[in-house]
């Protein structure tokens, strides 16, 4: 980043049950140039069943790596951010599986 960008800082507040056991995950996001935001990140169930599930502990990591490509690639939008994921989504942010990382 140069210096005239602004840096912001992302932190998970919390998660919310929606629907059939989906989660709606909750950050903070904040830095020294504006007031705080609130941001939501949406995982639905489905995302939580099947071979290919996530685990309720990577739900964080996944919201605040969706919430940090979107502020990077528009660090100007101040508007509300909210976003339901999808399953492609998911799989493109989930982080790399230690067996992967082993074989290589």
């Amino acid at each position: 980043m140069n210096e005239n960008e602004n840096t912001y800082n992302i932190r998970y507040v919390g998660f919310e049950s929606v629907g059939d056991a989906g989660r709606l995950l909750e950050y903070a996001i904040t830095s020294q140039e504006e007031a705080t935001r609130r941001a939501t990140v949406e995982i639905p169930a489905a995302a939580f069943s099947g071979p290919q599930r996530m685990t309720f502990q990577e739900c964080a990591k996944v919201g605040f790596e969706k919430l940090r490509r979107e502020i990077d690639a528009d660090p100007q939008n101040r508007g509300l951010l909210t976003f339901v994921l999808t399953t492609e989504e998911i799989e493109s942010l989930r982080p790399r599986r230690r067996a992967a990382a082993k074989k290589a």
